[in-house]
Protein backbone atom coordinates (compact mmCIF):
# COMPACT_ATOMS: atom_id res chain seq x y z
CA UNK A 1 0.00 0.00 0.00
CA UNK A 2 2.74 2.30 0.85
CA UNK A 3 4.39 1.41 -2.77
CA UNK A 4 1.55 2.39 -4.54
CA UNK A 5 0.36 5.61 -2.59
CA UNK A 6 4.11 6.61 -3.63
CA UNK A 7 3.80 5.95 -7.47
CA UNK A 8 0.35 7.75 -7.58
CA UNK A 9 1.66 10.76 -5.69
CA UNK A 10 4.82 10.68 -8.22
CA UNK A 11 2.81 10.47 -11.26
CA UNK A 12 0.17 13.46 -10.15
CA UNK A 13 3.37 15.51 -9.38
CA UNK A 14 4.87 14.77 -12.73
CA UNK A 15 1.55 15.54 -14.64
CA UNK A 16 1.83 18.38 -12.88
CA UNK A 17 4.92 19.60 -13.47
CA UNK A 18 4.41 18.99 -17.27
CA UNK A 19 1.37 20.55 -17.19
CA UNK A 20 3.00 24.02 -15.47
CA UNK A 21 5.91 23.98 -18.27
CA UNK A 22 3.39 23.94 -21.17
CA UNK A 23 1.42 26.39 -19.05
CA UNK A 24 4.84 28.71 -19.13
CA UNK A 25 5.81 28.14 -22.66
CA UNK A 26 2.63 29.94 -23.95
CA UNK A 27 1.20 32.58 -21.51
CA UNK A 28 -1.26 33.94 -23.97
CA UNK A 29 -3.57 30.91 -24.50
CA UNK A 30 -6.75 30.99 -21.78
CA UNK A 31 -7.01 27.30 -23.25
CA UNK A 32 -3.48 26.15 -21.14
CA UNK A 33 -4.68 28.45 -18.13
CA UNK A 34 -7.99 27.02 -18.18
CA UNK A 35 -6.12 23.48 -17.92
CA UNK A 36 -4.21 24.25 -15.29
CA UNK A 37 -7.27 25.63 -13.08
CA UNK A 38 -9.04 22.58 -14.08
CA UNK A 39 -6.29 20.29 -13.25
CA UNK A 40 -6.28 22.04 -9.73
CA UNK A 41 -9.25 21.48 -9.27
CA UNK A 42 -9.02 17.68 -10.19
CA UNK A 43 -6.70 17.43 -7.49
CA UNK A 44 -8.20 19.51 -4.93
CA UNK A 45 -11.72 16.82 -5.34
CA UNK A 46 -9.32 14.15 -5.08
CA UNK A 47 -7.51 15.39 -1.93
CA UNK A 48 -10.57 15.80 -0.40
CA UNK A 49 -11.89 12.03 -1.76
CA UNK A 50 -8.71 10.12 -0.16
CA UNK A 51 -8.96 11.99 2.63
CA UNK A 52 -12.62 10.71 3.11
CA UNK A 53 -11.46 7.41 2.39
CA UNK A 54 -8.68 7.22 4.78
CA UNK A 55 -11.03 8.04 7.26
CA UNK A 56 -13.64 5.46 6.35
CA UNK A 57 -10.30 2.57 6.37
CA UNK A 58 -8.76 3.83 9.18
CA UNK A 59 -12.11 3.40 11.01
CA UNK A 60 -12.61 -0.18 9.21
CA UNK A 61 -9.08 -1.65 10.14
CA UNK A 62 -8.90 -0.23 13.56
CA UNK A 63 -12.36 -0.20 14.91
CA UNK A 64 -14.66 2.68 14.86
CA UNK A 65 -14.82 4.96 17.69
CA UNK A 66 -17.95 7.01 17.71
CA UNK A 67 -16.85 9.20 20.55
CA UNK A 68 -14.17 10.57 19.04
CA UNK A 69 -16.08 10.83 15.88
CA UNK A 70 -18.89 12.94 17.37
CA UNK A 71 -16.10 15.25 19.36
CA UNK A 72 -14.62 15.93 16.11
CA UNK A 73 -17.61 17.15 13.99
CA UNK A 74 -18.75 19.02 17.04
CA UNK A 75 -15.11 20.82 17.15
CA UNK A 76 -15.68 21.35 13.12
CA UNK A 77 -19.01 23.08 13.46
CA UNK A 78 -17.52 25.31 16.33
CA UNK A 79 -14.68 26.45 14.20
CA UNK A 80 -17.48 27.03 11.43
CA UNK A 81 -19.18 28.81 13.51
CA UNK A 82 -16.49 30.72 15.16
CA UNK A 83 -15.33 31.81 11.69
CA UNK A 84 -18.54 32.71 10.51
CA UNK A 85 -19.38 34.94 12.70
CA UNK A 86 -15.70 36.44 12.60
CA UNK A 87 -16.47 37.54 8.87
CA UNK A 88 -20.04 38.33 9.15
CA UNK A 89 -19.69 41.69 8.48
CA UNK A 90 -17.93 41.11 4.93
CA UNK A 91 -21.39 39.81 3.61
CA UNK A 92 -23.20 42.62 3.57
CA UNK A 93 -20.15 44.58 1.87
CA UNK A 94 -19.82 44.63 -1.98
CA UNK A 95 -15.99 44.06 -3.21
CA UNK A 96 -14.81 45.90 -6.01
CA UNK A 97 -11.39 44.87 -7.68
CA UNK A 98 -10.39 46.85 -10.55
CA UNK A 99 -13.21 46.85 -13.32
CA UNK A 100 -14.72 43.49 -11.58
CA UNK A 101 -17.13 43.56 -8.81
CA UNK A 102 -17.78 40.38 -6.12
CA UNK A 103 -21.00 40.39 -4.29
CA UNK A 104 -20.74 40.66 -0.71
CA UNK A 105 -21.75 36.99 -0.08
CA UNK A 106 -18.73 36.13 -2.37
CA UNK A 107 -16.40 38.20 -0.15
CA UNK A 108 -18.07 36.69 2.98
CA UNK A 109 -17.56 32.84 2.00
CA UNK A 110 -13.74 33.98 1.60
CA UNK A 111 -13.21 35.46 4.06
CA UNK A 112 -15.13 32.80 6.19
CA UNK A 113 -12.95 30.15 4.50
CA UNK A 114 -9.50 32.07 5.50
CA UNK A 115 -10.88 32.94 9.07
CA UNK A 116 -11.66 29.20 8.67
CA UNK A 117 -8.18 28.34 8.15
CA UNK A 118 -6.62 30.35 10.78
CA UNK A 119 -8.66 29.18 13.76
CA UNK A 120 -7.89 26.03 13.08
CA UNK A 121 -3.80 27.20 12.73
CA UNK A 122 -4.07 29.01 15.87
CA UNK A 123 -5.95 25.44 17.68
CA UNK A 124 -3.23 23.13 15.78
CA UNK A 125 -0.23 25.49 17.44
CA UNK A 126 -1.97 25.24 21.16
CA UNK A 127 -2.58 21.47 20.81
CA UNK A 128 1.17 20.99 20.24
CA UNK A 129 2.17 23.55 22.81
CA UNK A 130 -0.08 21.37 25.36
CA UNK A 131 0.96 18.43 23.89
CA UNK A 132 4.71 19.25 24.64
CA UNK A 133 4.27 20.82 27.82
CA UNK A 134 1.41 17.85 28.87
CA UNK A 135 4.42 15.46 27.92
CA UNK A 136 6.98 17.01 30.24
CA UNK A 137 4.95 17.50 32.85
CA UNK A 138 3.96 13.74 32.93
CA UNK A 139 7.64 12.45 32.70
Amino acid sequence: MKNISKWVFGLLALITVVMAVFFYLDLKSDARTNMLLNWGYILIILGIVLALISVVFTAAVKGFKGKTLLIAVIAFAVIAVVAYLMSKGAFSTPYQAGEIAYSGKTHGWVEMGLNFFYVTLVVAILSIVFSVIYKAVKK
